[in-house]
């Protein structure tokens, strides 16, 4: 079926999800231009040295989400890992250290909150790998807190194995390209701020409006109440994504 060829696949290690915000002396171009051309040789640099395996960078593009007010935060970093082990060491030793120093050139120290997560492709259009773009594609971010009621596994499995089937139809109905699904682990070391985040790809902003102007938000808000706390505090993100690096040989830029 049209858009179903790739569904819930589980993406291999965990990854670090840290939301940012820029340096209150910087414009937001300022803050977009210092990671992509300057941190960005410190993340791959990383990556040379270290089991990290990947940087993906989402940087703000100032459109509002729906729903949304002016977002607290300007990006969000991606740090994928072969295992949480990994993770753990890599984050806090040697071979981050020029990166974690380099941050404060652009980011505000003060609030970063980030979790340990794993990730899944809920579901893509058919010819996403081709369409999707490892420079400037844009997308929605979305953190999720699970409703009171729920443990976190509950939460991930009827995300997985119920909300999913609207996403599905989304998919196939509207123009957005893969949606993506990451879960807080257990092993975080505090409790997290957000439980789940939710990525959705489009191709261009127009996509956006449309999909939000039509019925897909109250079917999709209708469902996220068996399993989403709907009143907790939601950051919400239009964004543009940069694969910084990527240590897995079959990747190509785009």
């Amino acid at each position: 079926m049209k858009g179903q060829d790739r569904i819930v696949n589980k993406a291999a290690g965990v990854k670090i999800i840290r939301l940012v915000k820029r340096r209150a002396d910087l414009t937001l171009a300022q803050f977009k231009d210092y990671w992509l051309t300057r941190h960005a040789l410190h993340e791959r640099h990383a990556m040379a040295t270290t089991p990290l395996e990947k940087v993906v960078a989402s940087i703000a593009t100032g459109e509002l989400a729906l729903g949304g007010t002016v977002p607290p935060f300007d990006g969000m970093v991606a740090l994928y890992f072969g295992s949480l082990e990994d993770a753990r060491a890599t984050l806090s030793g040697p071979g981050t250290a020029a990166m974690r120093e380099d941050a404060k050139n652009f980011v505000d120290p003060r609030s970063s909150p980030q979790i340990f997560a794993d990730e899944y492709l809920v579901s893509e259009k058919e010819d996403a790998s081709g369409t999707i773009r490892r420079s400037g594609q844009l997308k929605t971010i979305r953190t999720i807190t699970r409703r009171r009621d729920l443990t976190r596994a509950q939460f991930k499995d009827y995300w997985l194995n119920q909300h999913s089937r609207l996403e599905r139809e989304v998919i196939e109905t509207t123009g957005m390209q893969r949606i993506i699904a990451s879960f807080a682990l257990p092993e975080n070391p505090v409790v997290p701020e957000f439980d789940g985040l939710a990525e959705l790809y489009f191709a261009k902003v127009e996509d956006i409006r449309a999909m939000f102007a039509g019925p897909v938000p109250a079917m999709m808000r209708k469902d996220e109440e068996n399993f989403v706390q709907m009143n907790a505090p939601a950051v919400r993100l239009v964004a543009e994504e940069y694969v910084i690096g990527d240590k897995d040989p079959t990747g190509s830029e785009k």
